[in-house]
């Protein structure tokens, strides 16, 4: 019985330790992806000529929202890896993830140039 747990650890120890590499690869695009977003607030407040006391409020808020969004993003990517793990669906599920972070980050930049 002993050996059927060890086993089934040393099957699922490269799988988690591939989740929480993931994982912390996803946070980093995600942090990218706050400045990003921020970067293109602030171009849109300017380019719809708001005045400087709410294009700075926008930015300020803007980047506090975009941080807690952003937490609450990284606990969902990291249980959604993890449950990967479980139902043998991490790679699957890490696509996902990087395709939905790299198409949010092509409309920041998509929105950047056309404002440029």
């Amino acid at each position: 019985m002993q050996s059927d747990a060890s086993r089934k650890f040393r099957q699922l120890l490269p799988l988690y330790l591939a989740c929480y590499a993931l994982w912390l690869g996803f946070s980093a695009l995600g942090v990218w992806l706050i400045f990003a977003a921020r970067a293109t607030l602030f171009d849109l407040a300017v380019r719809w000529r708001f005045n400087p006391w709410q294009v700075r409020a926008i930015d300020d808020f803007g980047l506090v929202t975009l941080g807690l969004v952003w937490l609450v993003g990284i606990l969902l990517v990291e249980y959604h890896l993890r449950q990967g793990v479980v139902k043998h669906r991490l790679w699957v599920r890490a696509i996902r993830v990087f395709i939905f972070e790299a198409a949010a980050l092509g409309l920041c930049y998509g929105l950047q140039m056309l404002l440029a």
